[in-house]
C-alpha cells in the first residue's frame, strides 16, 4: 500500500509539473539575460542514461552519471565505477564526458571531463577548400567529493577548472556545483537539489548557471550509502520528475521519464522535456539498457551500456552512447 501511494503521490506531481507548463507556454517572454552566458558546452547533459530518460536524473542520481547531475548522489557508489559517452550531435560538434568515482570508507571522490570540439573552415574567398582549418571548442575538468550525513540525507560538491578555446581568443575560468539528495519512504523515494555553474569565466563573463531539481519513486529499495552490496534491478522500475531553471540565459525547462529494467540486464527508458527557451527542444527520448558481470578473469567487474535517441525537427537527431564500468 505504501508502494502505491508513493507511486500515485509522484505521478500527480509529474502531472502537475506539466499541466503547469503547458498552460504557461504560450506567457513565456524570452529571458531578459538570453545569449549573456560564455561556456555554453557546459550546458551538455552527460550520460546516455540520463538523456534517455529525457534529462530527469538529479532525483535518481544512482550511478557514476549523477557526478555531472549532482554530485551528492555519488554516495550511491560502492566501490569505483568509470563512465565515458560519446554525444553524436548536428554540425560534426563532438561532445564526450568521462566520468571516475570511488568510494574511501563513508567518503566518495570523483573526476571528471566535459567537452565539446568542432572544426571551423577559413576561406578569404569562394573556394572549394578552406584555407585552414581550426578546432573550438571547451573543456571543462572537476573533482567532486560526496559523503553521506546520515542514512537519508547526502551532500555533495564539485569543483571544475574550465578552458574555452575560439578562433581569435581563449577564456579559462572556475565554477562549483553543490547539491543534496534525500532517501524517503524507505529509501524509494529520492529528492534531489543541485545548483550547477556557479562561477565566472575570464573576462567576468557569467556561467551557465542553473538550478536543478528532482524526484525520483523507485519500486525497489535504493541500498544505503554504507552497504557492502550495490542495489539490484530485476524486474524492475523507477519514475522521475525534474525541474531545470537556468540563473542566467534561458528559461526553466521541465522534464519526465519512465525506466524499467528486465531480469537485472536491460532496461528500456523514455523520457519527454518540455522547454520554454526561444528555441525549444521540446519532445520525446528513447534509451536501451544492457548491464552484464563479466566472467573469469572478469568475474568481478559489471559492464554497462546505455544508448539514448533524442530525435529534434529543428537541429537534427541526436545519439548517445555510453559505458559504465564496476569494478
Amino acid at each position: 500500500m505504501m508502494l502505491k501511494r508513493g507511486v500515485s503521490v509522484l505521478i500527480a506531481m509529474a502531472l502537475l509539473i506539466i499541466t503547469a507548463a503547458v498552460q504557461s507556454a504560450h506567457a513565456v517572454d524570452i529571458h531578459d539575460g538570453a545569449g549573456t552566458a560564455g561556456a555554453a558546452f557546459l550546458k551538455i547533459e552527460g550520460g546516455s542514461r540520463p538523456a534517455g530518460l529525457g534529462g530527469a536524473f538529479t532525483g535518481l542520481a544512482n550511478d557514476v552519471n549523477t557526478i555531472f547531475w549532482n554530485p551528492a548522489g555519488l554516495t550511491a557508489v560502492h566501490d569505483r565505477e568509470l563512465t565515458a559517452m560519446q554525444h553524436f550531435s548536428f554540425a560534426e560538434i563532438n561532445n564526450q564526458t568521462i566520468g571516475y568515482a570511488q568510494r574511501l570508507e563513508r567518503l566518495v571522490w570523483g573526476a571528471s571531463f566535459l567537452g565539446s570540439f568542432t572544426e571551423i573552415e577559413r576561406r578569404q574567398g569562394p573556394t572549394e577548400d578552406p584555407d585552414s582549418t581550426v578546432t573550438v571548442g571547451g573543456f571543462a575538468t572537476g573533482l567532486s567529493l560526496a559523503y553521506p550525513i546520515s542514512t537519508a540525507i547526502s551532500v555533495g560538491g564539485t569543483a571544475k577548472i574550465i578552458s574555452e578555446q575560439l578562433d581569435i581568443q581563449n577564456a579559462y575560468g572556475v565554477a562549483a556545483d553543490v547539491g543534496v539528495i534525500l532517501q524517503l519512504l524507505d529509501n524509494h523515494l529520492g529528492i534531489g537539489v543541485a545548483v550547477q555553474n556557479a562561477g565566472v569565466l575570464g573576462g567576468g563573463e557569467n556561467l551557465p548557471m542553473a538550478l536543478r531539481a528532482g524526484l525520483a519513486y523507485r519500486t525497489w529499495r535504493e541500498v544505503a550509502a554504507e552497504a557492502e552490496e550495490p542495489m539490484t534491478t530485476q524486474e524492475m522500475w523507477a519514475l522521475v520528475a525534474d525541474a531545470h531553471l537556468p540563473l542566467i540565459d534561458a528559461n526553466p525547462s521541465f522534464h519526465v521519464g519512465i525506466e524499467r529494467w528486465f531480469y537485472n540486464s536491460i532496461a528500456a527508458r523514455v523520457g519527454y522535456r518540455i522547454s520554454f527557451n526561444e528555441n525549444p527542444s521540446d519532445g520525446l527520448s528513447l534509451g536501451i539498457g544492457v548491464r552484464r558481470s563479466g566472467e573469469d578473469m572478469l568475474a568481478n567487474i559489471d559492464f554497462q551500456f546505455d544508448y539514448a535517441f533524442v530525435p529534434d525537427p529543428n537541429l537534427g537527431n541526436a545519439h548517445r552512447v555510453s559505458f559504465i564500468t564496476r569494478f
